[in-house]
């Protein structure tokens, strides 16, 4: 009997340990803004390429960041899936490319050739909390578009959205922010590129 006790009481306390440690794992999250843009039915004829995204160090990482108190720090179970400025190429690459505006466009990788280059530069991508405990996601780059052949700068500007985060169930709201905030920086851009090149 007391074996059967001791063997009951060993397995809750494995059950136990498993559910807490699973709660416990980090998660991977993904970048995915919901976008409606603009549908153009008659492509120009440029090829534009969306270059690799420079971005300061600390900002190219899988960490999902937050400035409390003027020190950045990670979420300690939540990561994303890819660093923000390859999952950001890949989604204006993504976004441009539905559009239909350009006769193409292609990735910094890609060997395809290409007479405009779009140069991005990631500056900001962190939660912020304000001193009230609330906090707000802040998404911001720089964009110039360069003509390959002259070497001359057709436009250049800065991109900035934040939005508030409303669910506070760690990672998660923030994440949810983060689309919404990228999703308008794109949309921006788009037809930022869109007025540039006719």
């Amino acid at each position: 009997m007391k074996q059967m006790i001791l063997a009951i009481f060993t397995l809750l306390l494995l059950c136990g340990c498993s559910i807490k440690e699973s709660a416990l794992k980090p998660y991977n999250y993904t970048l995915e803004p919901m976008l409606a843009l603009e549908h153009f039915t008659t492509p120009n004829q440029d090829v534009l390429k969306v270059a690799y995204i420079d971005a300061p160090s600390g900002l190219n990482t899988r960490a999902i960041l937050y400035k409390k108190e003027g020190a950045m720090q990670p979420y300690k179970y939540g990561t994303w899936s890819e660093t923000p400025p390859l999952k950001l190429q890949h989604l204006i690459t993504e976004a441009l490319m539905d559009q239909h505006h350009f006769g193409s466009v292609i990735s910094g990788t890609s060997m395809a050739s290409n007479n405009l280059v779009l140069e991005p530069v990631l500056q900001n991508f962190e939660e912020v909390f304000k001193e009230d405990g609330t906090s707000y996601v802040h998404v911001s780059l720089r964009f110039r578009i360069v003509e390959i052949k002259s070497g001359n700068v057709l436009g250049s500007i800065k991109l900035t959205s934040k939005k508030e985060v409303t669910n506070t169930h760690g990672a998660e709201g923030a994440v949810e922010a983060f689309n919404a905030a990228t999703a308008e920086v794109i949309k921006s851009l788009a037809l930022w590129v869109n007025e540039i090149r006719k």
